[in-house]
């Protein structure tokens, strides 16, 4: 009797399997997609203001992703493409008198991550972010 008490005594006590994650977790980071073109378009807005950020969808400072592949921002014009997280903006400007060729005048390669269906980050070369936050509809940026 006191050899098995010994022994009993010396077993490793009974664990559990740990789980890599908590449930609610698991289910948070299952709900948020991967970025798409289709998801990215529409008109952003930095959030630099901390809850005046709507003000700025009526501005020059938003950015308009359109549909057929080109954004604005301001001034600024100019072709977008997203493969993966990997975004891609070339900037844009036209010969001058009004002619019809292009001179890629910028580029920008930036790591997008969707944060929620509203919300996205964009983190540069320089591993810099900027959160950014979809505008309402309708999304048709204002003059100033």
């Amino acid at each position: 009797m006191i050899l098995t008490a010994l022994l009993l005594a010396a077993a490793p006590p009974a664990t559990r399997p740990r789980t890599a994650s908590s449930p609610r977790r698991a289910a948070a980071s299952a709900t948020v997609k991967a970025p798409s073109a289709d998801w990215l378009k529409g008109l952003w807005v930095a959030d630099t203001d901390k809850g005046e950020q709507m003000e700025g969808c009526a501005s020059w400072q938003a950015l308009f992703y359109q549909a057929d592949g080109q954004y604005l921002q301001g001034e600024v014009t100019g072709r977008w493409s997203l493969d993966g997280t990997t975004l891609e903006r070339h900037q844009i400007a036209y010969a001058e008198g009004g002619g019809d060729e292009e001179q890629v005048t910028g580029e920008e390669v930036r790591r997008v991550e969707r944060v929620s269906a509203d919300r996205m980050r964009e983190v540069g070369p320089d591993k810099k972010s900027t959160l950014y936050l979809r505008c309402p509809l309708p999304e048709t940026p204002v003059a100033p």
